[in-house]
């Protein structure tokens, strides 16, 4: 398989995987607006549900960012 196929395809899995964590986030984001618009301190739990799926969005986020970086050069090249 060609590097830029290999480098499409990771993009298109961290895309999916971005997607699904952000699902997941915003669960959690919901109940905390829920608690601060009732006045009630937000679990824990679902702050750090909240803290650690925005981590794992924002790592997968900086590895799309660089891989579209590489694959422009890639295809800048062959221009």
């Amino acid at each position: 398989m060609s590097i830029k196929r290999e480098i499409a395809k990771e993009i298109n899995i961290l895309e999916q995987e971005i997607k699904i964590l952000e699902e997941k986030r915003s669960r959690s984001q919901a109940v905390i607006i829920e608690a601060l618009l009732s006045h009630v301190a937000p679990d824990e739990r679902d702050v750090a549900y909240f803290r650690a799926f925005t981590e794992q969005i924002n790592i997968k986020r900086e590895r799309v960012q660089k891989l579209m970086a590489e694959l422009d050069k890639i295809v800048n090249k062959k221009k």
